[in-house]
């Protein structure tokens, strides 16, 4: 049946405009694909749909009674078809999206925010997760991630960057000398977060470069930057993680940034969305939107 649903709609229009050339005309087809489709239909309903003569055509009873039908097929498939158009000027919908917990006090996060304010009609579902997780398998319209992704039918989007801080609790640095180069770190007890290298690129403000590697120092590994932020508070090692997350840590003097006159390498940060998300849709919509953003941030 779903091969005679274009010759319902061939079908309901030669019904509205009462000729076949008229229904031709507003279809963009030709007169004999029109003549061609309603004979098919005739044939496949066994019923004579039209009553023709050289003046009008006009439906017969059992054409009347197939109108009821197909008037609201196409109907209802063109109000489907404006509403997407529609959305794409006037975002609607949901979107479930998966946001790394460190960003919880990130402009990303407040990107995110401006868009549901600007788009009240677009509802989001956020996960706020460390783990490594995929749009596709975990059911999700938009992963923000930090470092490269790559996988399957996926589409990678770059939103900005992430500024990273080598940082240690104030009183374990108490106990310790004031390093003089990164370097000297190696000997330290560390906390490290489990998804990431071991081995991280330093530059200087003169030039200087350094590559700092984490071998069987590590204390302590966790999955969460929350939970990294906590046991450097603890005094237990020093640890790498984003500015955001241990900035209220700095200010209160629970936390110590090492090395202002050096640098890490920062790490971009990506939107990772479906292969075959269509331009236009909410999903790439909401991710120009945080791209945008960035940019102008």
């Amino acid at each position: 049946m779903i091969d005679y649903l274009r010759h319902m709609a061939i079908f309901s229009s030669v019904a509205e405009k009462g000729s076949f050339s008229e229904a031709a005309k507003s279809l963009g087809i030709a007169p004999s694909r029109v003549s061609e489709a309603i004979s098919k239909l005739e044939h496949y309903v066994d019923a004579t749909l039209f009553q023709r003569t050289t003046r009008k055509v006009t439906l017969t009873s059992e054409g009347r009674r197939l109108y009821t039908y197909t008037a609201s097929i196409v109907g209802d498939a063109h109000q489907g078809i404006d509403a997407l158009k529609d959305a794409k000027s006037s975002p609607s919908g949901t979107l479930n999206i998966s946001v790394p917990s460190y960003l919880t006090n990130s402009p990303v996060l407040a990107a995110v925010g401006a868009f549901g304010e600007a788009y009240p009609d677009v509802q989001i579902a956020i996960s706020f997760t460390d783990n490594q997780v995929d749009p596709i398998k975990d059911g999700f319209d938009v992963c923000v991630r930090a470092g490269k992704h790559e996988g399957p039918s996926v589409a990678v989007q770059k939103l900005g960057e992430l500024e990273r801080v080598i940082v240690v609790g104030r009183d374990y640095f108490a106990k310790h000398e004031v390093p003089e180069h990164p370097k000297d770190l190696e000997s330290w007890n560390w906390i490290t977060y489990r998804y990431k290298k071991r081995s991280y690129k330093l530059s200087s403000k003169g030039g200087k470069r350094a590559r700092l590697l984490i071998e069987d120092q590590s204390k302590f590994q966790v999955d969460s930057f929350d939970g990294l932020q906590f046991l450097t508070r603890l005094n237990l090692g020093v640890s790498v993680m984003p500015i955001e997350i241990c900035r209220d840590g700095i200010e209160q003097g629970d936390i110590v940034q090492l090395f202002d006159d050096w640098r890490l390498s920062k790490v971009q940060l990506f939107a990772v969305t479906p292969e075959k998300t269509k331009p236009g849709s909410l999903i790439s919509f909401f991710v120009q939107f945080l791209t945008d953003r960035s940019a102008s941030a």
